[in-house]
């Protein structure tokens, strides 16, 4: 399957839609022991090493924009609001009302 980043991206760009996730895991598990399988005979990181490096990176990638619901071929930023705009407008505070919020809650950190 996969021995670097480029071939990770076009085998899923070709087969992500047909196989399982469960098949992705699988592949992704199988990348990671040849990752342990080369470091444990190896000092040295070889090119083939950090395809495979590269290639686990892609997968989880993957895995982890389809489980946030997301398209993995989809690299559009969400801009959209954090939070909902409040149904009520809320009311701006003078600057007599901020400072005496302000003390009380100063008055209430120093007592407790």
């Amino acid at each position: 399957m996969a021995t670097n980043g480029e071939s990770a991206r076009k085998w899923l760009k070709e087969n992500g839609e047909q196989v399982t996730e469960q098949r992705i895991v699988q592949i992704r598990d199988n990348l990671v022991k040849k990752i342990n399988l080369l470091s444990e005979t190896s000092e040295d990181i070889p090119d083939a090493h950090q395809g495979l490096l590269e290639a686990l990176d892609v997968m989880d990638d993957w895995l982890q924009q389809t489980a946030q619901g997301g398209s993995a071929d989809s690299s559009t930023l969400d801009c959209g609001a954090l939070v909902e705009e409040p149904s009520v407008p809320v009311p701006l505070l003078s600057p007599e009302e901020k400072r005496q919020r302000f003390r009380k809650l100063l008055e209430s950190t120093r007592r407790g």
